[in-house]
């Protein structure tokens, strides 16, 4: 009987052995896992080199070491229909468009943090088919017709974001740019014949803020809006006519107010 019992508490003891080397096992994948790169989690204050005392927790949603690719897209109608902006115009038919196409690639340098080049192209056109110009005075009033405008430009721009991630699971968050950026652009204005040769040729050099939130609808695809809120400017403008320069004008420009115009919608692939 003595030798059974003995048995059978070796026996039991064996199997407890050979759990607990599993659980062991289990727990070391358990702890290697934990110690890779996991989205959602708290970025402790000391591994960003500030004492934020009122800052929000900031949560890992970009990780250090990824690259993005993506592509912004905006699109803006203005017509004389539902604008407010033609109170001054009575019997008018004008319409406009923006349109903005931005491709772009970036670097995560650190959590939360990355460095990108984007380069882009934006068309605008306006016609004025007809209208009267009133200023609230019979003295002050004209009228216009067959008033026509087209802007084409490219630019390229480097820029810096910073993410706050706002959950535990790394998919709501802010970010903001700064981007500093280069635009060459060809503006046509025609009224009449005479006008119809010429043209104003622009360069900017803009240091701006785009602040804007993402969202990750998958797990390595993020889409985002963001819009500009002003910056500083440095322009140069000739206008040429019949391939002369007849000016020139140099002016810089700091401005710093919501842009209705700059509002822009992104897609971004993460690998």
């Amino acid at each position: 009987m003595m030798k059974i019992f003995i048995k059978e508490a070796i026996f039991i003891a064996s199997i407890l052995l050979a759990v607990g080397a599993t659980a062991q096992n289990d727990t070391g994948r358990d702890r290697q896992k934990r110690s890779s790169i996991r989205l959602g989690a708290e970025i402790k204050k000391d591994n960003l080199k500030k004492n934020r005392t009122r800052a929000l927790s900031e949560h890992l949603i970009i990780p250090k070491g990824e690259w993005q690719l993506g592509v912004q897209i905006s699109h803006v109608s203005l017509s004389s229909s539902n604008s407010e902006y033609m109170m001054l115009l009575k019997n008018v038919d004008a319409n406009g468009s923006i349109t903005k196409v931005a491709p772009f690639v970036a670097y995560s340098y650190h959590d939360n943090r990355s460095v990108g080049l984007k380069l882009q192209y934006t068309s605008a056109a306006g016609d004025v088919e007809k209208g009267d110009l009133d200023f609230l005075s019979d003295d002050l009033n004209f009228e216009i017709e067959d008033v026509h405008a087209s802007m084409n430009s490219f630019q390229a721009a480097i820029y810096h974001r910073s993410y706050i991630g706002l959950d535990n699971r790394g998919r709501i968050g802010l970010f903001s740019d700064i981007s500093l950026g280069y635009t060459n652009s060809k503006t046509v204005f025609t009224y009449n014949e005479e006008t119809a040769d010429t043209y104003a040729r622009s360069n900017q050099l803009k240091l701006s803020l785009h602040p804007g939130i993402v969202i990750f609808a998958m797990n390595n695809v993020s889409t985002h809006i963001s819009m500009g809120i002003g910056g500083v400017s440095f322009n140069n403008t000739k206008y040429i006519k019949a391939g002369e320069t007849i000016g020139k004008r140099n002016y810089s420009k700091a401005n710093f107010k919501l842009d209705v115009l700059d509002i822009s919608i992104g897609v971004t692939i993460h690998l």
